[in-house]
């Protein structure tokens, strides 16, 4: 009796089940619409199929496909550029310090800019004249 709880345990009521758990995805896949691949134009088929794909294999310039020259090609030209990006990227980066400092005193003429305008219109007003101001953006 203890072997047959003992059978129980190591699975052999539950091989059945997976055989039925097997047997399901074969019903599932008759339901199913069969695999169709559509045929290179001038293929009537799947041996002429066959037949072009081997041609455009062979000569892949002739049917507009990439060479293996090509690809080599592109592939340092991507490989050169992307070396380039990280350059640009860490002289950037070292660049950005300088970069935020001149912002800075940017902004800090434009204030004083506006002040020293607002002070001449005002002397002006007092002199009983009035002032016409010329930017940059004006030009």
């Amino acid at each position: 009796m203890s072997e047959e709880t003992s059978d129980a345990d190591t699975g052999t009521d539950q091989q059945p089940s997976s055989d039925s758990d097997s047997a399901a995805p074969d019903t599932e896949t008759s339901d199913e619409s069969p695999l169709t691949i559509a045929l290179p134009d001038g293929s009537e088929s799947v041996s002429d199929a066959i037949i072009a794909h081997r041609e455009m294999l062979s000569e892949p310039r002739d049917h507009g496909l990439a060479t293996e020259q090509d690809i080599t090609h592109l592939s340092e030209a991507v490989e050169g550029l992307s070396t380039d990006i990280e350059g640009l990227s860490q002289q950037y980066e070292e660049d950005r310090p300088a970069i935020t400092e001149l912002q800075n005193v940017v902004e800090q003429q434009q204030r004083q800019i506006r002040e020293l305008q607002s002070m001449v219109t005002s002397l002006a007003e007092i002199l009983g004249t009035e002032t016409e101001w010329q930017t940059f953006d004006d030009s």
